[in-house]
């Protein structure tokens, strides 16, 4: 970057400053920042790094962020309490919910609206209750809706490009059917109503980004527009104007999506360069560009689309051209001739938009597709006659809906193969790969350190690119490691947000790892389950034991996935025929890996080293039952003078038999039966007196669990109660003195099980 523009340095310093905000660190840490930063020693060159400029302008834009922040009135009541919210849907509800904007500034929202009649761009009262979704965010479940007055014709006016659009997407609906989703998507950024394994299946071959509106769609229309002017006989400049314009007017058009917006600025910006007859400056193009969208809105900078859009761009301009040339020399130098332009750009651009975008990628979805560079190359032609056509299509409908069903027709082919192809490559079980948050910032870290060592003026070329590989593979392997050492000393119990189920896992100070159950399943992806992926984030390779209470779906429904992804010392259950299919696939997934297989009774230990798991039940002669749930596994948790109890899915008359075995004066209790009023009766917590109570639920699961009464009894006897539904993963951190600490993390919620 170091031949970057002033008004691409200027604009990363004001996002970088607004970013500080929507991070979490700490507000009070930026000024330390500031200061390490001005303190840097720099050995990049001659060239003054203006850094106090630069400072200056990255603390503007944290306090325009700092004051732009939601007020209090926007922030979500507590989940099931009855609230109205004010506002309108940006389109109308058809897969039951749709993006509301509300009033008073307060942003957009998801709301759930079933069977209603409301238009898009009306103006609405809705009555529910929020909800939490997947990574935390709020959404709101809507009972009903009561139409409001409108508020002048100049606010109504801004609405009705919103109606128009809407009625597009029922003209789309009438000429593609059941395609239509995909067509909105690609033409007018509207994705509601599209089925999620097709996205998943986008997404896993990394083709996702090329369904939403992009620089990629605005691209092909402004191409198309100057390749027609400049056929008409149109001089350069002014043919470059014209595709900007209607590019611009298409943007418009389709409601302003960020992608779309910055690539039409762009788009202009070097239209006017090449009117002036002056060389294109992309980079200051592209600051420009955020610069100006990160003002307007800056909340904008914590979207990932927002982020995608603008590091693959970057991207682009920053390598297509030299590793496009670096492909030319390797054509010439292997097979004597150089290789066809159009295959040389679309592998460059592929590989330096993939790159870019690949920290972003992994942080915000935890997976990588190892595919993605050739399927995008494959898939650019397909979604480019797809636009195009769908565009005419839509365009023709208003003269003559004949003409334009027999477009369609076409284009609806093109979609099928695409539709194929995306889910053909999407089941190849290495076309994607899990990884976390964890070892993404690790990267980052080496890859920062390298860019400053590097920098120094005795390293160039080769060698400069051999210590930044060097730098990023380190940080990536030394994380485990780092873990390893952070847990020296202490235990952890570890509870796994899976939704509606259980999953503990223990973790010793020597590092060796038991799991007691496995949570319901979540896909056929083995590495996508939530417990694999929370495993694998504190560098899991292996577990001593897989402990499974009892043959429920919600506690052995990642059984497989488990087994399929670590190497398991023995699994342990209570021993008594389940007849179920999902107890038989476990049971064959261990007996594939050659797993030994335990009937598990009380007085069996497990010892950790230094960690000690003790089943308390079912004792010997315990005889079948219908209900799985009365031969649970309970287990009791030791680690010097820390004590944990884990009730499983344990009725309460099985905990009154095992009130002698449970330490009086309890640091950690496992609810029983996530909550539900079966379990954890008073005569369990009177003996106990637990000062922390665990409990695992799933977001709004329909059987209301954790139970009020339960959490009255657990409330009236001193716990501290820490749930999954509401708090994420929950982690506590134990010494042998009896000392611990309780910290938790939001995680997106496995699927409802039992």
């Amino acid at each position: 970057m170091g031949h970057a523009p002033p008004v691409m340095r200027l604009a990363l310093a004001f996002a970088a400053g607004a970013a500080w905000v929507h991070t979490g660190v700490p507000i009070a840490l930026a000024p330390l920042a500031a200061v390490a930063y001005l303190l840097w020693p720099n050995q990049a060159s001659a060239v003054p790094r203006r850094r106090p400029t630069w400072t200056a302008i990255a603390l503007l834009g944290l306090g325009a962020a700092w004051l732009g922040r939601p007020a209090a009135r926007c922030a979500p009541a507590a989940d099931s309490v009855v609230v109205t919210l004010d506002g309108r849907f940006l389109a109308l509800p058809r897969a039951g919910s749709a993006a509301f904007e509300r009033d008073a500034g307060c942003g957009t929202v998801t709301a759930v609206l079933a069977d209603s009649t409301v238009r898009a761009g009306e103006a609405v009262r809705l009555i529910g209750s929020w909800r939490t979704g997947q990574g935390g965010r709020a959404w709101f479940l809507a009972r009903d809706a009561e139409p409001r007055g409108t508020e002048g014709a100049a606010r109504e006016l801004r609405w009705l490009g919103v109606r128009w659009r809407d009625g597009l997407v029922t003209r789309l609906e009438r000429l593609y059917g059941e395609q239509a989703p995909l067509v909105s998507a690609l033409v007018l950024a509207r994705a509601e109503g599209m089925d999620g394994d097709l996205r998943e299946a986008f997404a896993r071959a990394g083709i996702a980004h090329m369904i939403a509106i992009s620089g990629y769609h605005v691209g092909v229309i402004a191409a198309l527009v100057l390749g027609l002017l400049r056929s008409w006989g149109r001089p350069p400049g002014r043919a470059a104007i014209g595709a900007a314009a209607v590019a611009s007017a298409y943007v418009g058009f389709i409601g302003f999506p960020d992608a779309a917006v910055r690539a039409a600025l762009m788009v202009t910006l070097v239209a006017v360069s090449r009117a002036r007859t002056r060389p294109p400056a992309k980079w200051g193009a592209l600051g420009a560009a955020l610069l100006v969208l990160v003002a307007l809105d800056l909340r904008r900078i914590a979207s990932p689309g927002f982020q995608l859009s603008f590091a693959g761009v970057a991207g682009l301009v920053a390598w297509c051209g030299p590793w496009c040339a670096a492909l030319q020399a390797l054509c010439m130098r292997l097979f004597r001739r150089r290789c066809p332009q159009e295959l040389a750009l679309g592998l460059a651009s592929g590989v330096a938009a993939t790159v870019a975008t690949l920290p972003i990628v992994a942080w915000h979805f935890e997976r990588v597709s190892l595919v993605g560079i050739p399927a995008t190359i494959a898939a650019t032609p397909l979604i480019a006659w797809a636009l195009v056509g769908s565009i005419v299509s839509l365009a023709l409908d208003f003269v003559s809906p004949a003409l334009a069903s027999f477009v369609a027709g076409g284009v609806e082919l093109t979609l099928v193969c695409l539709d194929a192809g995306a889910t053909s490559v999407a089941a190849w079980p290495w076309a994607s790969v899990w990884t976390t948050r964890t070892t993404v910032a690790a990267g980052t870290l080496g890859l920062l350190v390298a860019v400053q060592t590097a920098r120094h003026p005795r390293i160039h070329g080769r060698a400069r690119r051999w210590l930044t590989g060097l730098h990023v593979a380190s940080a990536m392997l030394a994380w485990p490691l780092l873990l390893v050492w952070q847990g020296r000393g202490s235990a952890e119990i570890l509870m796994i947000d899976v939704g509606q189920g259980d999953a503990i896992a223990l973790r010793s100070p020597e590092g060796r790892w038991l799991l007691v159950d496995a949570g319901p399943p979540a896909s056929d992806d083995a590495g996508a389950h939530p417990v694999v992926r929370a495993l694998a984030a504190r560098g899991v390779r292996r577990l001593d034991a897989l402990v499974l209470t009892h043959p429920h779906l919600d506690h052995i429904g990642g059984a497989g996935a488990v087994l399929r992804s670590f190497d398991v010392g023995a699994v342990y259950d209570p021993g008594l025929p389940a007849p179920n299919d999902e107890y038989v696939d476990v049971l064959e997934a261990a007996a594939a890996k050659g797993v030994p297989w335990r009937a598990a009774r009380a007085g069996d230990r497990i010892d950790l080293g230094g960690l000690l798991v003790e089943v308390l039940y079912p004792t010997e002669g315990i005889t079948p039952s219908d209900d799985a749930n009365t031969t649970s596994l309970v287990l009791r948790v030791t680690f010097g003078d820390f004590d944990a109890l884990l009730t499983g899915d344990a009725y309460a008359d099985v905990e009154g038999l095992l009130v002698d075995d449970v330490p009086p004066d309890l640091e950690v209790l496992k609810v029983g039966h996530h909550g539900s009023d079966t379990s954890t009766d008073s005569l369990l917590l009177a003996r106990a007196h637990p000062e922390v109570a665990l409990v695992s639920a799933g977001r709004s699961n329909r059987y209301g669990h954790p139970d009020s009464g339960v959490l009255a009894r657990l409330e009236r006897s001193g716990a501290r109660v820490w749930r999954t539904d509401t708090q994420g993963t929950i982690s506590v951190l134990a010494r042998r003195d009896a000392s611990y600490t309780v910290s938790a993390q939001r995680r997106a919620p496995g699927p409802s099980g039992r």
